[in-house]
Parts: C-alpha cells; sequence; structure tokens
C-alpha cells in the first residue's frame, strides 16, 4: 500500500503558533480570516507561501493599523507581564513604508457611524 500525503483544504496548511522568544515572520500582510478559536492573521511570505497564525491581543491591536498589501516584518518578544499583574503575549511590528500605517485617527473614525 503507497503511503498517501493529505492536504489541507481551505488553508494554506502553514501554521505559526507563538512558542519561542525571537520567533519572526515576514512578507505582505494580507488581512485576518476567521479561524476555529478566533481571527487569524495572513502573511504571503517571499516564496509565495502563506502563514497563519493567531492574533492575540496586542498583535491584534497593532495590525489594526496596517494597511493590506504592506510589507510586515512581525516578532514574537516572548511573554511579559503588565502593570495589573497579568501575562501578556508581546509582539514588534514594522512595516516597510511609514505610508502602510493607518493614523490611530483614521482608524477610530472608520470604526464609527457617520451622522447623516
Amino acid at each position: 500500500m503507497t503511503e498517501r500525503r493529505w492536504h489541507p483544504v481551505g488553508s494554506s496548511g502553514n501554521f505559526k503558533k507563538w512558542t519561542e522568544q525571537g520567533q519572526e515572520v515576514e512578507g505582505i500582510w494580507e488581512g485576518t480570516t476567521p479561524g476555529k478559536f478566533g481571527d487569524l492573521g495572513i502573511i504571503k511570505q517571499a516564496d509565495g507561501t502563506k502563514v497563519t497564525f493567531p492574533l492575540h491581543t496586542v498583535l491584534a491591536d497593532r495590525l489594526k493599523r496596517v494597511r493590506e498589501g504592506a510589507e510586515i516584518h512581525i516578532e514574537y518578544l516572548g511573554k511579559e507581564e503588565s502593570k495589573g499583574g497579568r501575562t501578556f503575549k508581546n509582539f514588534s511590528v514594522e512595516v516597510g513604508s511609514p505610508d502602510d500605517i493607518i493614523p490611530e485617527a483614521a482608524e477610530a473614525a472608520a470604526g464609527e457611524e457617520v451622522p447623516f
């Protein structure tokens, strides 16, 4: 019997868990997609493969300010403790151009209803 290799349907098959300080991913930011346990981020790497990863709170907040299509570099900085004593995963998020950063005022306005 020949061993069969299974291929995932509906995802890239390349999932990154943030477990080790210093883990990095870079490429083109393609936005988010719903996942089984919350939204996932998607980055298309230079070789064309797509990487999906969980959006922990800090990472999700930073990525809200990045335009889709931006060159992006994410580094997992490890677990840290907040002033309130809670542990969280911290990340560094960098983009290739300042034009790819959505200003905070524009981000807030996008979520508000505009009265007529």
